[in-house]
């Protein structure tokens, strides 16, 4: 409305004022020598900066925009002449062409002293602010003045690059494009920019540089832009001048309207109502008149000035998410599609006949790949902080899994440096909490692989300590401490800064984004944790991580319960070990077990000690800790010996500490008598689960399973397909690879529409649908779409590259049920496969028992008759279980199901039967929440298990009877 009114007063007034100040537009009047030049040049060409955003602008479906572009269109209007964009030229090409004679025009410029001798300037038609742009944190520059002796950053050729040209003091350094020079400053690699505001803010907030500023300077001088012409063309500047006059200020209000909101900017009331007593008393006071005039469009000026600013950072905000969003998705799925061929490869690969060096290489790959695939995670990881949509996924989880994850990860980089590594872990944190385990382990791992990095000789170590208990939230601190290069007081600073490292050699010499700590910094922020630096340059540094979490009680419990059932005390045990730290952690781990021990560092006091319990004098060992590397000549050369004794009276049980990274000894335990190893550094549950395999007389290696050949031929048969829809070859070959090897038939289509038509012909035997997202002809989610209106229940599952937000809300609009992201990890890939047939298909490969009898008798102090009688009572106490608990599911009785399942879940554990047990446990918290999705899938979960049990129970109380 206010815009209305204001050029309906504007018009009033020139209604009043003599034709001098018209604003309707007359006839133009030609020279004889400019209507001969229009004639001679009927298309001039014309050269444009393709990002000058919104003076003029290539956009997206290569069309020339913005105001240049709308004056270009009234001066062809007016003049007949045609104005030929040449496009495809950056504004340093541009602008050489120019100079060269090549091209005719730049319509959007600004004049300098430089221009002028090799250009003839028209009117101005727009007026623009320069500003200087730095880093947000940057306090010293607040102007001009303040750049005197530094080097400051500007686009080549530009209006800018003349301006400071005059200003010797300021040294410069050239940038063929804005954006470059502005992502300069962003990465410090430059100290400041000079450029103009409108361009400069449209840059900064498509590229996402959130760490600018801007600083305005010389506040009452208005830069201006003119069109350049050759000088041999006098003329064209006359034509465009002529041209330029003719046109309105409604019509100029027009072209500026197309780019900004005017009625959005600041009240004109006050303006107004000045402009209407103008125009009353206009024809006795012209001079006024025309004084108000001016000032008025002075003032629309500025304020399309201002405006033009703020709309447009307005408008572009969401191209710029867009923009972000797509390059971000673009290259992960790039750089994630190699990298899942590398890993995949390697891990076929390692399932073939090859030595022990070829494996070695191949660890090398996969880890290279992973570190590779560590820097993308942290770029989309920063990506999602940033925009605030990054997630903490709070689940029940084991500490101790964490740790050990952590140190089998780490393991690498300790062995590539060649450096030590000691973990030790507080006995009284318990093992169960409610957090974020991936984002912890995330954490650790951050710190710890810079801590390896920067670390050349001595050790690295990681010291888990309880700081408070708080009702059942736990106060912890991860101290990780190296003895590596350590860093300066400055430095550490910048340490949690975005891609900035302690100084500009470190990248060089070490690799590696910068990004990693800064993520660390967020994931802790989220968590509520803390963390804190120490460092001495040349000593090494501390990083303490505090963190504060719930302890999961149940799950706990079970774990204390397990660990008080086990009768330990009774066991007698030797620990040789060299290192007075990791000593004193196996004692206070075994003491928390309810085990005493002896310790000894010294090889012959062990042998001595072994020998001189014989029965008459002292109990004999049941159990002997080794270290491997505390003999001289190696744990197994001492073994050799021991066992040749004929003063041991009885041969304890072995458990040998391996060495990290010597997976090799692993399968030499059995030929040397060893009945378990265990890999160092020496976690608490690992020793436990260690020491409860050996009393159940089983040599167990701790090495990575060797896959069962037997499982592998198992198939599903001719009736039972995975369709993989893939246009990768080698992830073709991948997939059906793994999927052979887990005893699991598939066929291939190369594209949508052929997984399309291939599902159509074949839906009697393909079970399960593997979707590549991004394929020629037909893409993932259109195929998708198109085989959900074929079938609602097929399974399909997503193998994509764009692990960023949003892609899995896609899928689940497309039909699609599952997620996989690539690089997969193979063995993740056939469990999620096998589990998803599994709901579909009866898995041939997946006959599982229920009930553990053993188990269920050591739950009973090893008394099997009282735990035949336990075992009866059960199955009698339950034969109608399922049909009050199916009663109850059906009328939404959640409570009482919940009821129902409860009292499984306490005596499930007792006779053995933990799958139950755990199910149960899950399924009862879904009932008890009323998730009414979770509870359908672990109801028909819980049904196969239960029902299984209790054919298991009856079959063995049969047996048991008849014995």
């Amino acid at each position: 409305m206010k815009k209305q009114m204001l050029l309906l007063l504007v018009l009033c007034i020139a209604m009043l004022l003599p034709s001098t100040y018209a604003f309707s537009q007359e006839a133009v009047t030609w020279t004889e020598e400019e209507l001969e030049f229009i004639k001679a040049h009927p298309v001039i060409k014309v050269g444009v900066d393709p990002k000058f955003v919104p003076f003029e602008f290539i956009d997206t479906d290569n069309e020339y925009k913005g105001i240049a572009a709308d004056y270009i269109a009234e001066i062809s209007k007016l003049t007949g002449i045609q104005f030929e964009i040449q496009k495809g030229l950056d504004w340093p090409e541009a602008y050489s062409k120019a100079l060269s004679g090549d091209i005719d025009v730049l319509p959007a410029i600004s004049k300098t002293s430089e221009r002028e001798q090799y250009f003839l300037f028209s009117q101005p038609y727009y007026y623009f602010k320069r500003v200087i742009v730095t880093r947000d944190s940057d306090s010293e520059i607040s102007g001009l003045e303040d750049l005197e002796g530094l080097t400051v950053a500007v686009q080549k050729n530009s209006s800018h690059h003349s301006y400071l040209l005059s200003k010797p003091n300021i040294n410069l350094s050239l940038y063929d494009s804005v954006e470059g020079a502005l992502t300069a400053v962003a990465n410090f690699t430059e100290r400041a920019f000079v450029g103009n505001l409108a361009t400069t803010n449209y840059l900064i907030k498509t590229n996402a540089l959130t760490n600018l500023k801007f600083i305005a300077f010389e506040a009452e001088k208005e830069q201006a832009l003119h069109f350049a012409v050759r000088r041999d063309w006098p003329q064209l500047v006359a034509i465009i001048n002529k041209a330029m006059i003719t046109i309105t200020t409604e019509e100029k209000l027009a072209i500026t309207d197309k780019w900004i909101d005017v009625e959005s900017t600041n009240d004109l009331g006050p303006l107004l109502r000045t402009i209407a007593m103008i125009a009353g008393l206009a024809a006795a006071i012209l001079g006024v008149s025309v004084f108000w005039i001016t000032r008025l469009k002075k003032e629309i000026a500025e304020r399309q000035r201002i405006q033009i600013d703020l709309e447009n950072a307005k408008v572009v905000a969401e191209e710029a998410n867009q923009f972000k969003s797509s390059f971000m998705a673009r290259m992960s799925h790039e750089i994630r599609t190699p990298l899942n061929a590398i890993t995949g490869m390697a891990y076929l690969m390692k399932k073939t006949d090859i030595s022990p060096t070829q494996s070695t290489y191949l660890d090398r790959i996969a880890q290279a790949s992973t570190n590779m695939l560590s820097i993308i995670n942290d770029i989309l990881d920063f990506s999602k902080i940033e925009a605030g949509k990054i997630e903490l996924e709070i689940t029940s989880f084991s500490m101790d899994q964490v740790i050990q994850e952590v140190v089998n990860i780490v393991s690498y980089k300790i062995e590539e440096q060649g450096i030590g590594f000691r973990l030790s872990k507080d006995p009284s944190i318990p093992n169960w909490f409610h957090g974020d385990p991936k984002r912890i382990e995330q954490v650790l791992l951050n710190v710890l692989n810079n801590a390896a990095k920067f670390t050349n000789k001595g050790e690295v170590s990681l010291d888990v300590r309880l700081v408070a208990k708080e009702g059942d939230k736990y106060h912890m601190t991860f101290s990780i401490k190296d003895t590596g290069i350590g860093m300066s007081e400055d430095q550490v600073k910048k340490l949690f800064t975005p891609f900035t490292q302690a100084d500009s050699s470190i990248n060089r010499r070490y690799g590696g984004s910068g990004l990693g700590l800064s993520i660390v910094k967020n994931l802790l922020d989220m968590m509520e944790g803390t963390i804190q630096v120490f460092s001495t340059e040349g000593e090494g540094t501390t990083f303490m991580i505090h963190l504060t979490l719930p302890v999961d009680r149940e799950r706990e419990q079970e774990y204390i319960d397990k660990i008080s059932s086990t009768h330990f005390q009774g066991v007698r045990t030797l620990v040789l070990e060299k290192t007075g730290a990791n000593m004193n952690l196996i004692e206070k781990y075994l003491s928390a077990f309810g085990m005493h021990c002896e310790l000894t560092s010294s090889q012959a006091s062990a042998k001595s000690m072994l020998e001189a319990a014989d029965g008459k004098f002292a109990k004999p060992f049941d159990l002997f800790i080794l270290d491997y590397d505390t003999p001289t000549e190696g744990g197994f050369e001492f073994l050799k010996e021991i066992k040749s004794s004929n003063r041991i009276a009885k041969q304890p049980k072995i458990i040998m500490l391996i060495p990290m990274m010597r997976e090799d000894l692993f399968d030499r335990l059995n030929e040397n008598g060893v009945d378990i190893g265990i890999g160092k550094p020496i976690i608490p549950s690992v020793l436990f689960n260690g020491i409860l395999e050996v009393f159940k007389l089983k040599a167990v290696s701790a090495s990575q399973p060797k896959e069962n050949k037997e499982e592998a031929e198992k198939v599903y048969g001719d009736n039972i397909k995975v369709l993989i829809v893939e246009d990768n070859k080698t992830n073709q070959l991948i997939a059906r690879s793994l999927l052979k090897q887990a005893g699991i038939q598939s066929i291939v289509a190369s594209d949508g529409k052929e997984g399309v038509k291939m599902y159509i012909d074949k839906n009697d035997t393909i079970k399960l649908i593997l979707m590549d997202l991004h394929m020629p002809v037909m893409n993932g989610y259109e195929a998708s779409e198109a085989i959900r209106k074929i079938s609602s229940s097929i399974p399909i599952v997503a193998m994509t590259a764009d692990v960023i937000l949003g892609v899995k809300d896609k899928c689940e609009e497309a039909g699609i049920d599952h997620y996989i992201s690539k690089p997969f990890d193979p063995d993740r890939f056939i469990k999620t496969v096998r589990d998803i047939l599994s709901e579909v298909v009866d898995d041939p490969g997946h006959e599982e028992t229920e009930l553990d009898t053993e188990a269920g008798i050591r739950n009973m102090g090893g008394d099997p008759e009282l735990y035949l009688e336990v075992l009866k009572e059960y199955f009698k106490e339950n034969s109608d279980t399922l049909e009050k608990l199916d009663s109850a599911i059906k009328s939404k009785d959640y409570k009482g199901a919940a009821q129902i399942i409860h009292k499984i879940k306490g005596s499930s554990g007792s006779v053995g039967a933990t799958s139950v047990h755990s199910v149960s446990r899950e399924f009862q918290e879904a009932l008890q929440n009323s998730d009414a999705r979770r509870i359908s899938i672990l109801y028909k979960e819980f049904l196969n298990k239960f029902t299984a049990l209790m054919s298991q129970a009856g079959d063995y109380l049969i047996k048991m009877g008849n014995s």
